[in-house]
């Protein structure tokens, strides 16, 4: 467990993605070497529960401690020791929390249900998802993702800004796809972008039908399969139907982060770094209630 404390502390100062997925590592390999964490507790109608933290944006997570010095930093606790194995298997299971905090009283570190999945089911760490705020045009990778229309001859929002900034010889290739159905993908240069390729997907216009979540999770995961098959390694995506098409962001957001676990998951021999690109505040702040922690 000290290992795992000092590289907190290195990723505190540090930052990089790198440290990062030397912390992850070392969780997967504590929970294969069948170590344990502490775990505080609460008493329920006369049976132990085990205590949540409501962060700020009012998500539940569990707790977990690595010392008992940690621990001891806190307000005294009625704690238990619980394998790290069946720590991850818990967070993952139990609905209505977004992840586990390690040490929330000094050097927090936040671990999202979706890196949960990535370590539980042996996938490549070296895989990443990380949300940007930002200009999904200036992505400096392998491909970039359009929320296109059944068309493929450009729109308005995102799609509109990706042709203005590819310039006209990307409307001329799309000309030549014959149109792209709901929740298909299809593939053209990037021409002007700094971006090598584009991959057109079109998102379903909300209904809320129980439909819609099929496709928007198509999207998704046909674009990522089309990404492997030429060799793609790193690739944005925008918030595909959150903008004119009506999805709720809150409905996106877990199903798209789920649909990517689930295609990492199936494709743990293939590395993939995904950017996904928020256009305001309100998506940005509800993807990161999944993905990220920041500890006082």
């Amino acid at each position: 467990m000290e290992k795992l404390e000092t590289l907190i502390q290195e990723l505190y100062q540090e930052g990089t993605r790198e440290k990062n997925m030397e912390v992850l590592s070392q969780i997967r390999k504590l929970a294969k070497e069948e170590k344990q964490f502490i775990i505080p507790v609460g008493d329920a109608n006369g049976e132990k529960v085990y205590r949540r933290l409501s962060l700020d944006d009012g998500q539940d997570v569990f707790v977990a401690f690595t010392t008992q010095a940690q621990v001891d930093l806190g307000q005294a606790t009625e704690t238990l020791n619980q394998s790290v194995m069946d720590v991850l298997h818990m967070v993952h299971d139990t609905q209505g929390v977004s992840g586990v905090v390690l040490n929330p009283w000094k050097d927090s570190y936040f671990l999202p249900k979706v890196l949960i999945e990535m370590i539980l089911d042996n996938k490549n760490l070296e895989s990443e998802i990380k949300v940007v705020k930002g200009d999904i045009t200036t992505f400096d990778g392998d491909c970039i993702v359009n929320a296109a229309n059944e068309s493929l001859l450009g729109g308005g929002g995102v799609d509109g800004a990706i042709h203005r900034a590819a310039g006209p010889m990307l409307l001329e290739e799309c000309k030549l796809l014959n149109g792209c159905q709901t929740g298909q993908a299809k593939i053209t240069k990037g021409y002007d972008l700094k971006a090598k390729y584009v991959i057109h997907t079109v998102g379903p216009v909300y209904s809320g039908k129980h439909e819609d979540e099929h496709m928007l999770r198509d999207c998704y995961w046909n674009s990522l399969t089309l990404a492997r098959k030429y060799d793609i390694h790193t690739i944005a995506f925008p918030a595909i139907s959150c903008g004119i098409y009506g999805y709720p962001v809150e409905k996106a957001v877990p199903l798209v982060l789920k649909t990517i676990a689930d295609w990492l998951d199936a494709n743990s021999d293939y590395t993939m770094k995904i950017s996904l690109y928020c256009f305001d505040d309100e998506t940005t702040k509800e993807y990161q209630k999944y993905t990220s922690y920041q500890g006082e």
